[in-house]
């Protein structure tokens, strides 16, 4: 608030001022002063309550025009896939891999819930390769606060022709062999999630092989181990979704002891440690993916590791165009790059390259000699799930068409 001064009249025994010095305001000034003040205080809050007046005005037409969201025929479809593949259905149908190399697979699924978060799911599937496999998990309801969760899983498998090129960095595709190989396995696991996003965890297993020449004539040796297994993992895990995710990493590392009850030559230790990391450009139009994964075994005096069980390279999720198994020995190194782009809401597209190598020893895996793939990828998904991936992968052993229903990494 402003307030008039007071003006008095000149004194007399006081020097007039000169000309040009001060003078008093008039009445009619000090009136048009503040006049102007108070326009200029108004103004603004008139125009501010008009524009709040327009703002409502919009506000009110927009909600006349509301309507809930209706997903267009693209994510109708998606939705609709995932639901088979993920969803809440008690009976479904599995649709996936029965083994890697197995190619593509079908079969009846079941799966149910209790106890509020206790869920059984099984399935049977067989594949175009002759594959089979009978999978039973039964998660029990999670306890402490939801941080322990335990699992049950019972498996089995019949692989009649799983390809074997030999062992080592330079094997050659032409030496292809075949051997089959059958498994049974009983286990139990924990999972318990220490912080937000680390989580620590192991499991024991009982295990039967059966491996041996696919076709007379091969010098492929046969081998029926059993094996008590114990595992232990502890991962940093900060993706918005392990199946979908475009920012976050995953830190990991895994130890697994393979101890052959029957007293055989076969007993072994593996260590495996993964890193993945997304990082987003542009409002996560543009990710850039990253993934670093090695493997290590190692051995008493008088103990191997089985060719079956070792470290290997090719397929869908690891240098992706050359076949499954189609590198295998005793340690690995794998190096991933992609770059990944949003060419519709639920499409992304991407350019990848592999680089990867295996040897007999962890010295071995220097950065000469990769193996390497490289190729254009596309990826079907939904906010948190991968649909479908389809890839075209060109190695120096020919170009192959991949596709899957998780993603790449």
């Amino acid at each position: 608030m402003f307030r008039a001064a007071r003006f008095s009249t000149p004194n007399p025994t006081i020097p007039t001022r000169p000309a040009g010095a001060f003078r008093p305001l008039r009445s009619s000034a000090v009136a048009a002063v503040l006049a102007a003040i108070a326009i200029a205080v108004a103004t603004p809050a008139l125009a501010q309550g008009a524009r709040e007046d327009l703002l409502a005005a919009q506000r009110a037409e927009k909600a006349t025009a509301l309507h809930p969201y209706e997903p267009d025929q693209l994510e109708r479809g998606l939705v609709k896939v995932k639901g088979a593949l993920f969803g809440t259905r008690s009976i479904y149908p599995f649709i996936g891999s029965t083994f890697a190399g197995g190619g593509f697979a079908l079969g009846p699924g079941y799966r149910t819930r209790y106890a509020d978060t206790g869920t059984l799911d099984a399935h049977a599937a067989w594949s175009v390769k002759n594959y089979k496999v009978a999978d039973v998990a039964l998660k029990l309801p999670a306890m402490g606060n939801g941080r322990l969760s335990m699992e049950m899983r019972a498996n089995w498998l019949d692989a009649p022709d799983v390809s074997f090129y030999g062992t080592g960095n330079e094997s050659r595709s032409d030496d292809r062999n075949g051997f089959s190989f059958g498994a049974k396995t009983i286990g139990i696991s924990a999972h318990v999630q220490a912080a937000r996003y680390f989580a620590i965890g192991g499991g024991i297993d009982s295990i039967r092989i059966a491996a041996g020449p696919a076709a007379e004539g091969t010098s492929i040796p046969s081998a029926n181990p059993t094996y008590r297994r114990s595992r232990a993992f502890a991962a940093f895990d900060w993706r918005t979704s392990s199946s979908y995710t475009r920012r976050g990493g995953l830190y990991r590392l895994d130890w697994s002891d393979y101890h052959e009850t029957t007293a055989g030559p076969y007993s072994f230790r593996r260590m495996d440690a993964e890193v993945q990391q997304f990082v987003p450009v542009l409002r996560e139009n543009w990710i850039i993916a990253l993934r670093a994964l090695a493997s290590s075994t190692n051995t008493v005096s008088g103990q191997d590791v089985p060719y079956f069980l070792m470290p290997d390279l090719g397929g869908s999720h690891t240098l992706r165009g050359y076949p499954s198994w189609r590198f295998r020995d005793r340690n690995r190194l794998l190096l991933t790059g992609e770059y990944r782009w949003t060419a519709g809401r639920f499409l992304d597209m991407a350019l990848f390259l592999d680089a990867g190598k295996v040897g007999p020893r962890l010295a071995d895996l220097d950065l000469h000699d990769f193996r390497k793939t490289y190729g254009l990828g596309a990826s079907f998904h939904t906010p948190t799930s991968t649909v479908t991936r389809i890839e075209i992968a060109r190695t120096r052993e020919g170009t192959s068409l991949l596709l899957s229903f998780s993603p790449s990494f």
